[in-house]
């Protein structure tokens, strides 16, 4: 499964996807020859303001394209390795990467293995609880960004 799928299924479970997000996955599979009756029509409800209507499609979406929702747990780690993995690779912010997986680590319980994105997200560096801020804060959080993904990566193998 690619990224944009994933992560609408994340901010599915995450309650943040608005209809929007639903037409813009579809466009993305139309731009990746994912191309089935029901995505395009999703994609074509750009002005559509009914979650019932867009999610329906993107059901039957799923249905034509032989995909399923994978388990809340699941797909949320993944989308934090994700998330970690464009941290890394200098496409996302450390500070919004740090806040996004802050969500994450919120909605899955304060997993332990997650726990310092919690303190991290504080500006507490995850080791000695020393307050960080500015350069040393974006540092800290590339840092745990590499661990994570390393880390998920090897667990996977």
């Amino acid at each position: 499964m690619n990224f944009e799928t994933n992560k609408l299924f994340a901010e599915r479970y995450l309650g943040t996807a608005i209809p929007e997000d639903y037409v813009d996955w579809a466009v993305a599979c139309l731009e990746a020859d994912l191309d089935t009756k029901n995505v395009r029509i999703l994609a074509s409800l750009r002005n559509a303001t009914s979650s019932s209507e867009v999610e329906d499609y993107f059901y039957r979406s799923l249905k034509e394209l032989g995909w399923t929702m994978p388990a809340e747990r699941e797909c949320l780690f993944e989308y934090a390795r994700d998330l970690a993995q464009q941290i890394v690779s200098g496409d996302l912010s450390p500070l919004d990467g740090c806040r996004q997986i802050y969500r994450i680590v919120y909605a899955l319980q304060f997993p332990g293995e997650m726990y310092s994105w919690v303190y991290l997200d504080e500006g507490l560096h995850p080791e000695n609880l020393g307050d960080l801020q500015g350069d040393e804060w974006e540092a800290a959080i590339k840092n745990e960004a590499a661990r994570f993904v390393q880390e998920s990566t090897t667990l996977e193998n």
